[in-house]
């Protein structure tokens, strides 16, 4: 059954880490609660906006969802430095710098433990899953020039230079040559995979752009606008079958596909952060993968009350760990100290 395991930061948990990092494919599965408290975690939007669907209340459904998108963007808004003229609260600024310090200090982490791994039979590349739709972890990529960062968005030889999304890069590869001697180095990178979509995706003509778009309107002129601004967004929300685009959910299934094709590879490590697993379909797939024997999942607990539900979830499983602190919590500046705990000052 999955076990738990207290961290108290002596040197038996910094030796255990160094084992589960450097022998291993890793991945990572990071959910809304990564992004508090800029960003508010989802809740119970999707079963409320499905809950309109099924009662046919058109209406409220774009109301609920258009109020959703608005708070999701807000933090962006100040990050690109616009508004539509109305000044940013000290609230948000406040909780926007201290999650972007908080991803910069992940990219960082990462960035660390790609450059220190010590064996050459695993790639230096590491996955990241999301389900969140924010832009955090694209904003601290910009300011850590050290790993390649691959989001899935490749340039085509158009005048234009469209980035547009292509899954199949995240099974590439990126390495250095010298200039006099015949070596080659694999850089450190990060795939970074969004499982729902993003505020950055675009739907055009039968492909995914790069694209950010315009401020919302302060106030919709009537319904139609309202609508049409909530259908931009490629985001898998619960959708009426008639507003549901064939191009993202046929990304939705490739991206999982990829995720479950990571999980089921040999000695691999898959670690979550901020994830409750409500998500159905990952939480199948994930207990699919745990079958691969080879396959350790460690869940990072935000609090000891939430120790026993990861534990009664994954009790079927022996090679699933839940780490917590006793009397404490793990936050994300926390997971970040945890996760590099090995490599020292």
């Amino acid at each position: 059954m999955a076990t738990k395991r207290a961290y108290y930061g002596h040197e038996g948990d910094r030796d255990y880490f160094e084992r589960v990092f450097q022998s291993a494919n890793i991945n990572f599965l990071i959910g809304s609660g990564a992004s508090l408290p800029a960003i508010r975690v989802l809740g119970s939007i999707e079963d409320d906006l499905q809950q309109l669907i099924n009662d046919e209340k058109e209406a409220e459904y774009f109301t609920m969802a258009a109020d959703f998108l608005s708070a999701v963007w807000l933090p962006h808004e100040y990050i690109l430095k616009r508004g539509n003229g109305v000044p940013f609260s000290p609230v948000v600024i406040a909780n926007v710098n201290a999650v972007r310090k908080n991803y910069d200090a992940f990219i960082s982490s990462l960035e660390k433990i790609l450059t220190r791994r010590r064996t050459g039979l695993l790639p230096r590349r590491i996955n990241i899953f999301t389900t969140n739709y924010d832009l955090f972890i694209e904003d601290a990529a910009t300011r850590n020039n050290n790993v390649i960062f691959n989001d899935g968005f490749r340039k085509r030889s158009s005048i234009e230079g469209h980035m547009i999304f292509d899954s199949g890069c995240f099974y590439q590869t990126i390495s250095s040559t010298g200039n006099l001697y015949n070596y080659k180095v694999e850089l450190p990178g990060i795939n970074f995979i969004k499982l729902h979509g993003s505020l950055s995706w675009y739907h055009y003509q039968n492909n995914l752009y790069y694209n950010i778009r315009d401020p919302r309107p302060l106030d919709f002129k009537d319904d139609n606008e309202k609508k049409d601004w909530v259908l931009s967004h490629a985001l898998i929300l619960p959708r009426k079958e008639k507003f549901k685009e064939t191009l993202l959910q046929n990304v939705y299934y490739d991206l999982l596909r990829t995720y479950s094709n990571e999980l089921d590879k040999e000695a691999t490590l898959l670690v979550v952060f901020g994830f409750s697993f409500a998500d159905e379909h990952l939480e199948t797939l994930t207990k699919k993968a745990l079958r691969n024997a080879t396959l350790k999942l460690l869940i990072f607990s935000f609090d000891e009350d939430s120790v026993n539900r990861f534990t009664d979830k994954f009790r079927d499983y022996s090679n699933v760990e839940v780490i917590y602190r006793p009397g404490g919590h793990i936050d994300f500046p926390m997971m970040n100290n945890i996760i590099i705990s090995y490599l020292g000052a």
